[in-house]
């Protein structure tokens, strides 16, 4: 008797078919099937979790439940928010009785965006192989003095967008120009290897290889973890070794199964994919390499975390990101419970506003129940109508907290920037940011969290980021002390290639 799974006239199911199917049916592994992988990528102008749309959708749903509304109306001035909710609820509210009316119209639960199962069941397998084949290839590369090998969440910026592959891998010709920043690569990589999530074949397969393509990757490698199929994807060169730009041609391994396409590297799929004996190299490279080495040197060049001043655009519809702002305020890939985007509320700060650019208000306000947004809106009007006197409160307390650390800890000099100083209305993610200068050896910041209750932020000018000197050079109240920038922003480190003539 032939079961159900073996009948041949039942259609076979793709992976992302039988992702719905055993979302539905599964509780056990609900949340992490609805996960979408997190990788943090500017694509086209947009802010992309896990290479789709819905992933971002699913991330700023995510930081709203968990951190409040608040946290995103902190962007926009409210009459933008009221706007947003006119547009994509299609109602005509103008006072607040229309719209208490409007909101109690509507009922409890009410549905908003669906968003469909966004994870993968190969996750395990996507990880394994992974490192797998990351720590093989920087061996044989590092062995063979051929370049560098970059892991996962190590940015590539190519053009207008950045994109985060598995293994990324540049050759020491390559490093000659000095591409390595500390968090990205500039310009297109050698060699690029994504291990496919089989839910999500296009992002790979299609998505990410044209942009790969269209920039210049040499070679592209593709490994499925479901079909245990390996695509080597190549560009062809011209006679004078420079590549043609006919785009990807898809190349097979030798007839003893390795591919060699890349001078210098043999790569057996077979070893990657099966892993009977894990003590056989799965990449293996011939050691004839000149040697060379990376050094830190200073260097001003480069985009570091907030490198460029925290502004975000935000509207009814969508803004376009650079890869500037991206780099400098895109936090690190890592999510935790809260949920906590970049293992700071200042990552989540940044993502939730990278978010809003990307979306626009009007997405963004049919996230969540169009009674949710009434309520807090209406509770923001009325802090905000009370905004002198908080302000007020918070900078009579700067000048105490200023004083005590003058005369408790010795501290020299005091100066205030930000969202005091700022005509804005304060939001969710004010605070009282204090930078500190003539600081005695021995103190800790730490030590004086406990002065007020007021949020406040204290850095030493000695750490001040790019955007924070640019803050004290536009404007900066001098609560004590006097600043006569005798201190100068920190230098700057990037690594540099030289040859190692030594060996």
């Amino acid at each position: 008797m032939t079961s159900a799974h073996q009948n041949p006239r039942r259609p076979q199911r793709s992976p992302q078919e039988s992702l719905r199917c055993h979302d539905a049916t599964s509780r056990v592994e609900q949340s992490y099937l609805r996960q979408p992988e997190f990788r943090l990528e500017l694509i086209n102008g947009k802010f992309v979790l896990g290479g789709t749309l819905d992933g971002s959708y699913w991330l700023l749903r995510e930081a709203m439940r968990g951190w409040g509304l608040e946290a995103a109306i902190a962007f926009a001035p409210l009459e933008l928010w009221w706007s947003a909710l006119r547009t994509a609820y299609e109602v005509s509210c103008q006072t607040p009785d229309d719209w208490l009316i409007w909101a109690e119209s509507l009922p409890l639960g009410h549905r908003c965006h669906n968003l469909p199962p966004l994870g993968s069941r190969y996750v395990r397998e996507h990880c394994g192989i992974r490192a797998r084949l990351h720590q093989s290839l920087d061996n044989a590369v590092g062995e063979g003095s051929m370049g560098k090998c970059f892991g996962p969440h190590y940015g590539l910026w190519m053009g207008d967008d950045v994109l985060t592959p598995d293994i990324q891998m540049v050759t020491d010709l390559r490093l000659i120009e000095n591409p390595c920043f500390d968090r990205y690569l500039q310009g297109p990589a050698n060699l690029v290897v994504e291990i496919v999530l089989p839910e999500w074949t296009h992002v790979d397969e299609k998505m990410r290889k044209q942009r790969y393509e269209q920039q210049g990757v040499a070679h592209y490698w593709t490994v499925n973890p479901l079909t245990k199929q390996v695509q080597f994807w190549q560009q062809p060169k011209e006679d004078s070794g420079s590549i043609a730009g006919g785009g990807y041609e898809l190349r097979s391994p030798d007839a003893d199964g390795c591919y060699r396409g890349l001078s210098g590297l043999s790569f057996t799929p077979e070893l990657l994919l099966d892993d009977d004996d894990p003590t056989l190299p799965i990449v293996t490279s011939l050691k004839h390499r000149r040697p060379w080495q990376l050094q830190l040197q200073d260097s001003d060049e480069g985009i570091p975390w907030d490198g460029v001043p925290f502004e975000p655009r935000v509207g009814l519809e969508p803004s376009a990101i650079t890869s500037e702002q991206f780099l400098a305020w895109c936090p690190e890939s890592k999510l935790e419970r809260g949920p906590l985007i970049g293992g700071s509320q200042w990552g989540t700060r940044n993502a939730i506003a990278l978010l809003l650019m990307t979306l626009g208000l009007v997405e963004t306000v049919r996230l969540m129940p169009g009674y949710e947004w009434v309520r807090v809106l209406r509770r923001l009007e009325r802090e905000q109508a009370k905004d002198a006197e908080k302000r007020a409160h918070w900078l009579s307390e700067a000048q105490a907290i200023a004083q005590s650390l003058r005369e408790e800890y010795g501290i020299g000099g005091i100066g205030l920037i930000g969202d005091l100083l700022s005509e804005q209305p304060l939001n969710h993610w004010s605070e009282v940011h204090l930078m500190l200068w003539d600081i005695p050896k021995g103190f800790s910041k730490w030590q004086v969290q406990h002065l007020t209750e007021v949020p406040i932020r204290m850095t030493e000018v000695a750490w001040a980021s790019p955007a924070d000197w640019l803050a004290m050079q536009r404007n900066m109240t001098v609560l004590l002390g006097e600043w006569k920038e005798q201190e100068m922003p920190r230098s700057r480190q990037r690594l540099l290639f030289q040859w190692d003539d030594s060996v």
